[in-house]
C-alpha cells in the first residue's frame, strides 16, 4: 500500500509544471531608466577642478557634460530649440538656442547651474563670450547685440546689413567682427562680408567685402582666433591654388600660403584645386595661442590630411605642419593641448593616432554594420592619459585609451532619436522535457507521450544529481539570462527601437540590456527609420525565428529591412522606389516566409499600395483575403481633406495594387488638420461587450476597429475634433472647443482604447490644460444594441457619445493606455508629462459618467464617484517615481502572461520601462504569503493519509465481517 501511495505521489509530481518564482536579485526590480543626450553635433573637452569633462551640444537640443572617466552625466539641460551657438570658456558654458527666437544661457561649467540668461524674439545665429567671460556678444535676427548679466536690456544693439547672412562672430581685444555670406548679385559675385564694431560702444568702425566666390561653410575658409596673434581668415578662391591669410580688420590679405609649404610635398594643380580646409579648434578660447586647422587633399588616389598651426617666427607669423594622417573617412579633432587625434575606418572598426604633442595609437574593434562609420572624435586627458572619444553615425559614443581595443565606456545615444518601438514576446525557457528532446535531436517536436517519458527521464536525472550533491538546497544563484531569453511570466520581452539616425536597436524590457544593433543606410545616407513591425512572432519549439522589420525614408526611396529578432542578422533589405505616405500592417501573411504583409500607401495623381515583401505572390495573398482593404491618405498635419481609397485586386502581376477613390472627408473652410489618431494596435480586443450598470442593465460598447479621430485648427479660433469611420468616411461625432489653443508649446495629444477616446489640449488661463474623455455606446438606452448578425462600416449606426472634461494637473506630451492579455483588467490611461513624469490614472477617475452630485446607490454599485474637475497628481500613481524622463514623445504598453500586469514604456529623449497592475496583483501571491506553512500543511496531509490508511482499512474490514 505504501509503495502504491509513493508511486501515485511521484506520478502526480511528474505531471506538475515546474515552479515559477522570482529570484532574490529580481525582487523590487520592475523598472529601469536611461538618461540620453542624443547624437552630439559638437564635443568640447575641458578640465575643471581636476575633473576631465566632455561638453556636448546635440541634435536633440541638449547641452550636457559627461565625465571622461566613466561617461556618466555630470549635468544636462534640454533647451527650447536648435542650438545655434555653443562655447566653453574658463568656468562657464555658453549656449544660444531657439527656433523662431533667441535664448542665450550662461551655465556654470562644473555644476550646470544657470548663471544668467537673455531672451530675444529674433532667431539666433551665433554667440560668443567677451574675453573676460562676463558679457556675451550675440547675433539675433539682423542685429548684433551685447548682453550683460543682471540686465533686462542689451548694453548696445547694432542693426546689420540685411544683404548678408551673418553666422560667425569673433572678438579680439576691443573689436567685434561679424562675418556673413553675401549672395551673388548682378554686379558682384558671392563673397564674405565683414563688419567691425567697437566692443564697448557698439559703434560701427568698418565693413568690407572679401574672399570672392566662397561661403563660410563651403570647405574653402577657416577663421582662426588667437589672443596673442589676432583674428584671421584663411581662404582659397575657386580655380585658384593659393591660400590667402587675411587679418580681420584689414581689407586685403596679409600673405599667401602654398600647398607645398603646408603639406611638404609637391602637388599637381588638379590636386590643389580639390583641397579643402576645416577648423579644428571648436572653441578657440581653449587654445588661444596656437590656432590650428586641417587641410585635406588627394595625391596618387589617396586622401590625406595635414594639421597646420600658426606660430611666430621672430617678427613674422608663419604656418607649419604639425601632423599628417590618412584622411579617407577620418575624423580629426584637437585638444586644449597641442595634441590632435585622427580616427580612420579599418576592416575591424577604426584606428586612431594622437600626434602633435603626445604620440599614441590604438584600435577600436566594433562592427560598423551595427553602429555606422566614425562621424566625430574628441581628445580629452584624464590626468596625463589620453582618452579618445569616438562618435559613430548612428549616435554611439565610445571612450578609448592606449593599449586596449575595447572601449572603457559606451553610450548608445541612438535611443534618444527613437521614432518607433515594437515589443517582441520572447519564447519562455524550455522545460526539462524540451531540453531532453533538444539534446537528442535539435529539430524534434516531441509528442505528448514522448514529452511524458522525457519528463520522467529529466526528473530522474535531477533526482540523482540532488542525491549526489548530498541533499543540497539550491542557493538561488543562476546564470544570467541573455537579453533574448524570455521568462514564464512574460516580463522579459525584446524592445526594438527604430531611430531617425538609421539605428535599429534591440534591448531587454527587463533591465535594458543591449541585445543587438544595426545601422541602416541607403548608399551613404542613413535611413530615417519611422516604423518598426513584428512580422513573425516567437513560437515555442519553432525553428522559424521571429522577425522584426524596420522601414524608413532615405532620399526619394523607402528602405525596408527584415531582421532575425533574436540575433539581429539581416534577413532581407529592399529599396522601394517610392516615398510612402503611410506604412501599416496588412491582414494577410506571405506564403513564402510566413511573415505578416506590410503595406506602403503612396499618394499622388495615381494612389497605390506597395506590398512588402515585394513579390507578386505576396500581393496575390493579400487579394485572396475575403474582406476588401481600405486605406486613407491625407491625414498629415496641414491637410484640409482626408481621402479614402479601396485597394483594387484585378490582374495582380506586380507587388503594386491600385487604389480607387472611395470617399472624401473635406474639412470645413478655414480648418487645417493638426493630428490624426487611430488604434495603436489595430482592432482592440475586449473582454466585455457592455458596461454593467448598478441596476444590472447593460450599456453596450460601440466597438469599431476602423474608428479614427481628426483634430483640426480653426481659423476662427479653437479646435474641432471629428470621429470618423475610416472605411466609409462617415462622420460619427464632432465637438468644437472654441477656446482651445494648439501650438508647439501646447500640443494636442490623444489616445484611443476600446470605446473610449481621451485627449488633452490647452484652453488658456485660468482653465489651463483640459483632458476631455468621450465614451461611445451603441445606444443611450440600457439593454439596447445592434442585433445585426453582420456589422459593416458601410452601414453603421451612429454611436451615443458621453463626454466629460477635467482639468489636467500638468501638460502632457504623449498619451497611452495599458494593455493586458485578455483585457479583463481595467485599463489605466498613461500620461507622459512635460515635467518628465509618467502618470497612470485609473478608468474610474476619467469616467465621463461620473455624477455631478452625490452618487445614488445604483451609481455606487457601478463604481462611480462624484465628479471633480481637477485630476489628482497622486505621487503613488507616478510610475517613473523620482526619474524625470525628458522629452516623452511616445507611451507604449504590452501585455504579459499575467492578466494583472502590463509592461509600460515611455521614450522620446530618455527611455523608461516599468510594469504596472491597474487592478492589483489578483493573480499573484502576496508578499506575506507563508510558503513554509504551505509546505508544512502539505507534508502533514501526506503524513495523515499514510497514518490513517491502515486504520481505515481495519475499520472497513471489521464492518464487512460484522
Amino acid at each position: 500500500m505504501l509503495a502504491r501511495l509513493a508511486l501515485t505521489a511521484l506520478t502526480l509530481a511528474a505531471c506538475l509544471p515546474g515552479a515559477r518564482a522570482l529570484f532574490p536579485d529580481e525582487a523590487g526590480r520592475i523598472d529601469w531608466y536611461r538618461a540620453q543626450i542624443g547624437a552630439p553635433t559638437a564635443l568640447i573637452p575641458h578640465t575643471h577642478n581636476h575633473t576631465a569633462l566632455l561638453y556636448a551640444a546635440t541634435q536633440r537640443n541638449v547641452v550636457a557634460a559627461l565625465r571622461a572617466a566613466d561617461g556618466q552625466l555630470a549635468w544636462r539641460h534640454v533647451l527650447d530649440g536648435p542650438i545655434s551657438a555653443f562655447s566653453v570658456r574658463d568656468a562657464r558654458v555658453l549656449t544660444q538656442s531657439g527656433a523662431n527666437h533667441s535664448h542665450v544661457h550662461v551655465w556654470d561649467a562644473a555644476s550646470g547651474g544657470l548663471e544668467w540668461s537673455f531672451a530675444q524674439p529674433a532667431p539666433g545665429r551665433g554667440a560668443v563670450f567677451v574675453r573676460d567671460c562676463a558679457d556675451v556678444i550675440a547675433l539675433a535676427g539682423d542685429a548684433l547685440v551685447r548682453l550683460a548679466p543682471g540686465s533686462s536690456e542689451p548694453a548696445w544693439e547694432l542693426p546689420l546689413n540685411r544683404t548678408a547672412a551673418y553666422s560667425r562672430i569673433v572678438v579680439h581685444n576691443d573689436a567685434v567682427f561679424a562675418i556673413g555670406d553675401a549672395p551673388q548679385t548682378r554686379s558682384a559675385k558671392r563673397r564674405l562680408h565683414v563688419v567691425q564694431v567697437d566692443a564697448a560702444t557698439g559703434a560701427l568702425r568698418k565693413q568690407y567685402d572679401t574672399a570672392e566666390g566662397i561661403a563660410l561653410r563651403g570647405g574653402s575658409v577657416v577663421v582662426l582666433e588667437s589672443r596673442e596673434y589676432g583674428a584671421y581668415m584663411v581662404w582659397r578662391e575657386p580655380e585658384n591654388i593659393v591660400w590667402y591669410v587675411h587679418r580681420l580688420g584689414l581689407t586685403a590679405p596679409m600673405w599667401e600660403l602654398y600647398h607645398a609649404k603646408l603639406v611638404e610635398i609637391e602637388l599637381m594643380p588638379p590636386d590643389m584645386l580639390t583641397s579643402t580646409i576645416a577648423e579644428l579648434d571648436i572653441d578657440a578660447g581653449l587654445n588661444d595661442n596656437t590656432p590650428r586647422f586641417s587641410l585635406s587633399y588627394s595625391k596618387d588616389g589617396k586622401s590625406k590630411s595635414v594639421v597646420v598651426e600658426m606660430f611666430r617666427d621672430g617678427d613674422r607669423l608663419e604656418m607649419r605642419k604639425v601632423a599628417s594622417f590618412l584622411a579617407d573617412g577620418s575624423a580629426i579633432a584637437a585638444s586644449p593641448r597641442r595634441s590632435v587625434v585622427a580616427v580612420r575606418p579599418t576592416d575591424t572598426g577604426a584606428a586612431w593616432r594622437v600626434r602633435g604633442g603626445d604620440k599614441h595609437a590604438g584600435d577600436y574593434t566594433y562592427a560598423r554594420s551595427a553602429y555606422g562609420p566614425v562621424a566625430r572624435a574628441a581628445l580629452v586627458y584624464v590626468g596625463d592619459e589620453p582618452r579618445v572619444v569616438v562618435q559613430t553615425r548612428s549616435g554611439q559614443l565610445a571612450a578609448l585609451r592606449p593599449g586596449s581595443s575595447e572601449p572603457l565606456w559606451t553610450r548608445n545615444e541612438a535611443l534618444g532619436h527613437a521614432a518607433d518601438m515594437a515589443f517582441l514576446t520572447l519564447p519562455p525557457p524550455a522545460s526539462a522535457a524540451e531540453h531532453a528532446a533538444k539534446e537528442t535531436d535539435p529539430s524534434v517536436q516531441p509528442s505528448p507521450v514522448a514529452r511524458y517519458i522525457l519528463r520522467w527521464v529529466a526528473t530522474g536525472r535531477a533526482l540523482v544529481e540532488w542525491v549526489a550533491a548530498g541533499f543540497g538546497i539550491a542557493s538561488g544563484d543562476r546564470p544570467a539570462l541573455a537579453p533574448t531569453e524570455g521568462d514564464h511570466f512574460g516580463f522579459r520581452k525584446l524592445a526594438v527601437f527604430g531611430a531617425s539616425t538609421g539605428a535599429v536597436t534591440a534591448v531587454s524590457s527587463q533591465d535594458g540590456a543591449h541585445a543587438w544593433s544595426h545601422y541602416l543606410t541607403h548608399g551613404r545616407t542613413p535611413v530615417r527609420i519611422e516604423r518598426v513591425f513584428v512580422t513573425r512572432s516567437s513560437q515555442a519549439l519553432s525553428t522559424d525565428a521571429p522577425v522584426i522589420v524596420a522601414a524608413g525614408r532615405a532620399r526619394n526611396a523607402t528602405v525596408v529591412a527584415a531582421f532575425d529578432a533574436l540575433t539581429g542578422r539581416v534577413l532581407s533589405e529592399d529599396t522601394l522606389p517610392l516615398v510612402y505616405a503611410r506604412a501599416f500592417e496588412l491582414p494577410a501573411t506571405d506564403p513564402a516566409t510566413g511573415q505578416r504583409l506590410l503595406g506602403f500607401a503612396v499618394a499622388g495623381a495615381e494612389p497605390r499600395v506597395a506590398v512588402w515583401p515585394p513579390t507578386a505572390d505576396a500581393a496575390r495573398a493579400l487579394c485572396a483575403h475575403t474582406a476588401p482593404l481600405y486605406v486613407e491618405l491625407g491625414d498629415q498635419a496641414g491637410s484640409t481633406a482626408v481621402h479614402g481609397y479601396r485597394v483594387a485586386c484585378a490582374d495582380v502581376t506586380e507587388p503594386w495594387l491600385a487604389a480607387e477613390p472611395a470617399w472624401e472627408f473635406a474639412l470645413p473652410a478655414g480648418e487645417t488638420l493638426i493630428s490624426a489618431t487611430r488604434y495603436e494596435h489595430g482592432a482592440q480586443h475586449t473582454a466585455l461587450q457592455g458596461r454593467v450598470l448598478g441596476d444590472r442593465s447593460v450599456l453596450y460598447k460601440y466597438i469599431n476597429p476602423h474608428l479614427g479621430v481628426l483634430a483640426t485648427q480653426r481659423a476662427a479660433g479653437g479646435i474641432a475634433v471629428y470621429l470618423i469611420d475610416r472605411v466609409s468616411g462617415r462622420l460619427l461625432h464632432s465637438v468644437v472647443h472654441e477656446q482651445a489653443v494648439v501650438s508647439r508649446a501646447h500640443p494636442f495629444v490623444a489616445t484611443l482604447s476600446e470605446n473610449r477616446l481621451v485627449y488633452q489640449f490647452w484652453r488658456g488661463l485660468p482653465a489651463g490644460y483640459v483632458t476631455a474623455v468621450a465614451e461611445l455606446f451603441e445606444s443611450d438606452r440600457p439593454d439596447t444594441r445592434n442585433e445585426s448578425p453582420a456589422v459593416s462600416s458601410l452601414d453603421l449606426q451612429l454611436p451615443s457619445v458621453v463626454m466629460a472634461a477635467f482639468v489636467a494637473p500638468e501638460a502632457a506630451t504623449a498619451l497611452g493606455t495599458t494593455r493586458t492579455g485578455s483585457s479583463i483588467t481595467t485599463r489605466d490611461v498613461l500620461f507622459g508629462l512635460a515635467s518628465g513624469k509618467l502618470l497612470a490614472l485609473p478608468d474610474a477617475l476619467l469616467d465621463p459618467r461620473r455624477p455631478m452630485g452625490a452618487p445614488t446607490k445604483d451609481e455606487q454599485a457601478e463604481g462611480l464617484v462624484a465628479y471633480a474637475a481637477p485630476l489628482p497628481l497622486d505621487p503613488r500613481r507616478v510610475l517613473s517615481h523620482g526619474h524625470a524622463v525628458a522629452g516623452i514623445a511616445h507611451v507604449r504598453s504590452a501585455p504579459t502572461h499575467l492578466e494583472s500586469t502590463a509592461l509600460v514604456a515611455a521614450f522620446g529623449l530618455d527611455v523608461f520601462f516599468s510594469r504596472t497592475s491597474p487592478s492589483g496583483l489578483f493573480d499573484q501571491l502576496s508578499p506575506t504569503f507563508s510558503k513554509a506553512n504551505l509546505v508544512i500543511t502539505s507534508l502533514a496531509l501526506v503524513a495523515g493519509c499514510l497514518l490513517g490508511a491502515p486504520m481505515v482499512r481495519r475499520k472497513l474490514t471489521t464492518r464487512a465481517w460484522a
